[in-house]
């Protein structure tokens, strides 16, 4: 009795670990943690962000920035509240122009969420995406569709486990009755390592992304991106990696193949606020000065 009471309860215990086991990521994951280390938080404006949050729950941010050197500041005033499944957002900027969204989401039917983006009063941009997560058994589907008179749907599917997908991607527009778009691609995802192959444009473009983490902590990575255009047999490339300092400090590095240098140094003030510096420097053009940006977020 005994060893048949364990045997039921290893039996119990393995069906738990499957059915909590993590599916398939989705399309729009592949090669995401490679970009984010190659492009997030790059910038050569200068950046000031505050932010307050009253006893309602409503979020108010203030932002000056100057894109570039020579480019003259601009200004914008955001205001966010979220309630449950629902949350507005507002954006005022110096043109003057405003916009509102608001979306609305959650648990439709099991392993299937709904969210709808309205946005006035340019309500072109408004979208319902629909996510069928783990709704089949290793497969993922998604669908989002333009919520205007001439629609642009987007349907995303990926097949497989947490740790290899098969993927596609396409682009219907529905004023023309055509597909506009059609990528394929697949990913690997180890505890050390992300890698992922998408072949876009219609076969006419291949990005090749790998991303390396070393040690349990994970707190040195290195990353490489090969783009190849076959139409013109032209290759494009960047390396680079990040490095945390310690909970606080985050540095990061990487360069392209038209000799650009680029370097970050993001630093946390508080739980909720960051300094941010990030320089670029031409190598092929040494005669030039050096960019420098600035970035300050501040949660008061």
């Amino acid at each position: 009795m005994g060893k048949s009471h364990q045997r039921k309860k290893k039996r119990k215990n393995t069906s738990k670990r499957q059915k909590q086991e993590p599916g398939p990521r989705p399309f729009s994951d592949y090669g995401k943690i490679a970009n984010g280390l190659l492009t997030k938080g790059y910038s050569q404006d200068q950046r000031l962000s505050i932010s307050t949050r009253s006893s309602n729950g409503v979020i108010l941010t203030s932002t000056a920035a100057r894109p570039g050197r020579r480019s003259s500041p601009t200004t914008q005033i955001a205001a966010s509240y979220k309630y449950g499944n629902a949350s507005i957002d507002v954006n005022i900027d110096a043109k003057p122009s405003f916009s509102t969204t608001l979306t609305l989401g959650g648990k439709v039917l099991p392993s299937t969420y709904a969210k709808a983006s309205l946005k006035f009063p340019d309500y072109n941009f408004s979208k319902l995406n629909l996510k069928f997560q783990h709704f089949f058994r290793n497969a993922a589907l998604y669908i989002s569709v333009d919520l205007n008179q001439s629609p642009v749907v987007m349907l995303s599917a990926s097949i497989g486990t947490a740790s290899i997908a098969f993927g596609m991607e396409a682009k219907y527009k529905a004023a023309s009755h055509s597909f506009t778009q059609c990528d394929a691609g697949i990913s690997v995802t180890k505890p050390s390592c992300d890698a992922s192959i998408i072949l876009a444009e219609r076969g006419d473009l291949l990005r090749l992304a790998y991303v390396h983490h070393f040690g349990h902590l994970r707190k040195i990575s290195a990353v490489a991106e090969v783009t190849r255009r076959l139409s013109k047999n032209k290759n494009t490339f960047a390396v680079g990696g990040s490095c945390i300092v310690d909970h606080l400090t985050t540095v990061k590095a990487k360069l392209n193949n038209q000799g650009k240098l680029q370097a970050l140094l993001r630093h946390m003030i508080n739980p909720n606020s960051w300094l941010t510096i990030s320089g670029e420097f031409d190598t092929k053009a040494l005669d030039k000065k050096p960019g420098i940006g600035l970035a300050l977020a501040l949660r008061l």
